[in-house]
């Protein structure tokens, strides 16, 4: 954003250090007391115009500060991707992770930019899906092993019945399988 040149332009880094808050190590000057001084020192401007000009300037260094951002993240992805090459990619846990520590980072940082905290409950809905995605494979795991155990503990049942089938010499070995699903299960393939 290209801004036009401005009278107040030549005072810009006092005006800064004006309307900085005390806390921050400025003056926290209000705008009638910046107009005042700015008056005192031969420059008359507006209460509005100062005030335009002091928010085009937050607006400036709010870009400058995401340019900043976005160079600096360019610099860890290449960083990044480089050690990729080297080590191999980390593992969906360790991405997780990663990320769950950002988030507690923008959570921080939310108490000064409500902006934040809506981000970070954006990237929230990926860490709870992911988290439910290893609820449900631990659960098919589970489910997987009782039926595997249910399984075993039916053949073990049926052991004598089974051995008569597959011992059978007048079928192939899809038939004797079907047979053995029809003992066990109950159902036939297809079904």
């Amino acid at each position: 954003m290209k801004q036009k040149t401005s009278k107040l332009d030549a005072y810009a880094e006092r005006l800064t250090e004006w309307f900085t808050p005390v806390d921050q190590g400025g003056k926290g000057m209000t705008l009638d007391q910046a107009r005042e001084q700015l008056r005192l020192d031969g420059c008359s401007v507006s209460c509005s115009r100062l005030s335009e000009w002091w928010s085009n300037q937050q607006t400036l260094r709010m870009q400058d500060r995401l340019l900043s951002q976005i160079a600096s993240g360019a610099r860890q992805c290449r960083e990044v991707e480089q050690a990729l090459g080297k080590n191999g990619a980390p593992e969906m846990d360790t991405l997780i992770k990663l990320h769950r520590v950002l988030i507690l980072k923008l959570s921080t940082e939310g108490s000064t930019n409500p902006e934040m905290l809506e981000l970070v409950n954006r990237m929230m809905k990926p860490v709870v899906a992911f988290a439910r995605l290893k609820q449900l494979e631990a659960q098919l795991s589970l489910d997987r092993d009782k039926f595997q155990f249910d399984a075993a503990k039916a053949c073990l049942a049926r052991l004598p019945e089974l051995k008569v089938i597959s011992s059978d010499k007048g079928l192939n070995d899809s038939q004797k399988v079907e047979q053995i699903r029809l003992k066990l299960f109950g159902v036939a393939a297809g079904s």
